[in-house]
């Protein structure tokens, strides 16, 4: 087993990163708040230590040395190891548990981040961890505690509640609006149709349900996720059609963005709470849940 006593100090290999990064030991000294000969000094006990050269003195600077080169990336390794166990343990110490909660994309960006600060003060005694992953989960016996998923309405998820139904609202940037007015259903004709590429088949039952004869062939370009299609339409690149949960705060609470014809349909899909059966009456996972639910009602209320 190697002796401590055989290892260089976290000082020696911070004041070697700080070099080597400025390849200057007069800058890596304020960089420090030391003095240039104390910086010195660290480099020459540290090759002193290691039996290698780790810098070559030269008059005009100097450079990392072919042994200094291979050193340092694992040493900027290894000290962000030590500071993310470190910071993690501090993180542990200050909460009773963690909670990590998966959830898909947008719902994440356009309805959770900008609530979960609610639940955070709440319940401070819960660290919440939040993930992003998409699409059908087939193993929840991982890390996650919670998975939140948009999938097709359907009873037979295993470990599955519906957290809410989807409906889909037509969404024009008060911008293009301007340029291009939409007073009635055949003023869609005008304007260019956002895709959502991973269910392509939205607009055609948007045409259906409104009844609308021509068909609606003016695509632009196409979107895996309702965030990126939010972005889309407020860059005036066409409509789209997302989740009212998702974007009735702005359009009610902006002028940037309105709901043309106040137009709504409901899709095939809903969102979907995941939980492992071996931690579904966990406490955490029980008050997450509870709160989710009458967030997501509250939203819902407020919009109708």
């Amino acid at each position: 087993m190697l002796n401590m006593k055989e290892l260089p100090s976290i000082r020696a290999l911070r004041t070697f990163i700080a070099v080597a990064n400025h390849l200057s030991f007069s800058k890596a000294a304020r960089e420090l708040s030391l003095t240039q000969g104390a910086v010195s000094k660290q480099i020459s006990l540290l090759e002193q230590q290691l039996g290698q050269p780790l810098f070559e003195r030269h008059l005009n600077g100097i450079r990392l040395t072919r042994i200094g080169l291979r050193y340092l990336p694992q040493i900027v390794e290894a000290l962000e190891a030590l500071q993310n166990a470190t910071a993690g343990l501090r993180q542990l110490d200050q909460v009773e548990e963690v909670l990590t909660v998966n959830v898909s994309p947008s719902f994440a960006s356009l309805w959770l981040i900008p609530r979960i600060n609610g639940f955070a003060r709440a319940f401070p005694h819960l660290q919440v961890q939040l993930k992003t992953g998409d699409g059908l989960v087939h193993d929840i016996s991982g890390d996650n505690d919670i998975v939140i998923r948009c999938l097709p309405l359907a009873k037979h998820y295993d470990n599955a509640t519906l957290l809410c139904r989807e409906n889909l609202r037509l969404v024009a940037s008060a911008a293009l609006l301007r340029q291009q007015p939409i007073r009635e259903i055949d003023d869609l004709v005008k304007h260019v149709f956002l895709p959502q590429v991973t269910r392509p088949q939205l607009w055609e039952q948007f045409r259906i349900h409104h009844k609308i004869a021509y068909p609606m062939e003016f695509y632009g370009v196409g979107f895996e996720h309702f965030y990126m299609s939010l972005e889309a339409v407020k860059n005036q690149q066409g409509l789209a059609l997302l989740p009212d949960f998702m974007v009735d705060d702005l359009i009610i609470n902006t002028s940037e963005l309105f709901n043309p014809l106040k137009s709504m349909m409901a899709s095939h899909y809903g969102y979907y709470i995941i939980v492992p059966h071996y931690k579904r009456h966990a406490r955490k996972v029980c008050v997450f849940t509870q709160w989710l639910t009458e967030m997501m009602a509250s939203s819902q209320g407020h919009a109708s």
